[in-house]
């Protein structure tokens, strides 16, 4: 589960935003005169007034529905700037790559995940995470596992690096506790939550879809999945994914973990839960060609957390890479 991202170099596109409405709250009307006719034009006012409200809400719709707040951090929040920032989580020294866009406050997080025997400095770098905060407008945290430097031995899972197959509060509670101080440092717009890693990265993102749907608004495993140690789990919403595999050379320790099959049995469950999914297959192995990796984050950066549907349900873009379909 060794990360093996190549190194991309971003060109410019450009990620259309959403606009989500605001509903108009209408005045209601005062009445002024005391006389009986003057009462009765004002009520006739008021009728009209109150019918043009109701057209008014009529047409504009709902309110778009907001994700919840992540739990209220017990802890001290650093601050988060450009650079490796350091907290304390569950008794543990946490350390994180963070990238800025030009303008944070109000902006979406993208959290990438590195792979085993990996680091965030080293994974950030292959995923050209500087230019993503930029071109996307994103908050893009790189967290460092247990098992990366420095190791913290006591939350170490040598096997997968990401506490997914036992200690699950440990990662969990790094994941929500990072939301947490993001939004309050820099009011982060909350329909806007992603993430994405590559094996055991992805592994973890595949446990965050099931564990901690309600934040996200999209998902992009990279050789992850689901498998007999790391479960299917019903996530508590729906949420659109796209993930990657590598053929049948997409596995590790000898075929002890085989993506190809653990990515195929997500998106089984996935879509069997109404999910929206896009699949992207190469015959690289356990990689992640360039080019698959800059469509995961627009694809990503394409979707907000409540959109009635995904604005790639009716047809792929013409920068999806071949190989990418979506999942019937």
């Amino acid at each position: 589960m060794v990360s093996r991202v190549a190194a991309i170099g971003w060109r410019a596109w450009l990620v259309a935003a959403a606009v989500a409405g605001c509903a108009t709250e209408a005045a209601a009307p005062v009445a002024t005169a005391d006389s009986a006719s003057t009462d009765a034009q004002s009520s006739a006012d008021a009728a009209a007034a109150a019918d043009a409200a109701a057209a008014e809400v009529a047409d504009t719709g709902p309110a778009t529905p907001q994700p919840p707040q992540a739990p209220l951090f017990a802890g001290t929040c650093p601050d988060f700037q450009p650079g490796t920032v350091e907290f304390s989580v569950g008794g543990h020294s946490r350390r994180a790559e963070v990238y800025l866009p030009a303008e944070p406050k109000g902006a979406g997080v993208l959290f990438l995940w590195h792979g085993l025997g990996d680091s965030a400095k080293n994974f950030a770098g292959g995923m050209g995470a500087k230019g993503l905060a930029t071109q996307l407008g994103l908050i893009v945290v790189v967290p460092n596992s247990c098992c990366a430097y420095p190791v913290q031995k006591a939350c170490c899972n040598q096997l997968t690096g990401w506490n997914f197959v036992s200690e699950f509060d440990r990662d969990l509670s790094l994941f929500d506790g990072m939301l947490s101080c993001l939004d309050q440092q820099h009011a982060i717009d909350r329909s806007r939550v992603y993430s994405s890693g590559f094996s055991a990265g992805a592994l973890w993102t595949t446990f965050l879809i099931m564990n901690r749907s309600e934040y996200l608004a999209a998902a992009g495993p990279m050789s992850g999945g689901v498998n007999n140690f790391n479960p299917w789990t019903t996530p508590k919403r729906q949420v659109p994914v796209i993930d990657t595999s590598g053929g049948t050379a997409d596995v590790f320790a000898d075929g002890l973990i085989d993506f190809q099959a653990s990515t195929a049995e997500l998106n089984s469950e996935l879509t069997k839960a109404g999910h929206f999914v896009v699949h992207c297959q190469h015959q690289l192995g356990h990689t992640v060609p360039a080019k698959m990796a800059m469509f995961v984050m627009e694809y990503l950066a394409a979707h907000r957390w409540g959109d009635s549907a995904s604005p790639m349900a009716g047809g792929l873009p013409s920068t999806a890479p071949t190989g990418c379909k979506i999942v019937k």
